[in-house]
């Protein structure tokens, strides 16, 4: 047997130290253990009232809030996956949606309450693992005064 050394010494320190980054390395994994992490989608719904399919921020254009929008898995007959209401300004937010092909798109309702649409009712979007992505923006314009 070998006597103990200053040598051996510092074997017996850094052994269990590599031993520890080996270990908490192969636990982090190389991304593809399972564990996706899922992204979000964000968005608007405003009033389009010059009908020029264009936000301008002044007193005819604006968000409209409370506005259900729904978020559907692949095409929009589809399963619903996630429902959220519009803010104040008009900005929609899904948060935690796995990545894969979304469709997403206001509550049909709002053409029955005097609104109709400038811009497509429907919005594809690609979540990516991750990121945030920015589905195009919903407008609508009026067309039957409620008040007549």
């Amino acid at each position: 047997m070998k006597p103990y050394t200053r040598k051996s010494a510092v074997w017996f320190r850094i052994v269990p130290v590599i031993l520890m980054l080996l270990v908490s390395c192969s636990a982090m994994g190389d991304g593809n253990s399972g564990d996706v992490a899922n992204g979000a989608i964000t968005g608007r719904v405003f009033l389009d009232e010059n009908a020029d399919t264009f936000l301008r921020e002044c007193d005819c254009d604006c968000g409209l809030k409370d506005i259900s929008i729904r978020l559907y898995r692949e095409s929009c007959a589809g399963q619903i996956v996630q429902t959220v209401k519009t803010k104040a300004d008009g900005y929609f937010f899904f948060k935690d949606v796995k990545p894969g092909a979304y469709c997403v798109t206001p509550d049909i309702k709002m053409i029955c309450e005097g609104f109709q649409p400038t811009k497509p009712i429907t919005q594809k979007v690609e979540v990516k693992a991750g990121e945030e992505t920015q589905a195009e923006w919903f407008a609508f314009d009026h067309w039957i005064d409620n008040n007549d």
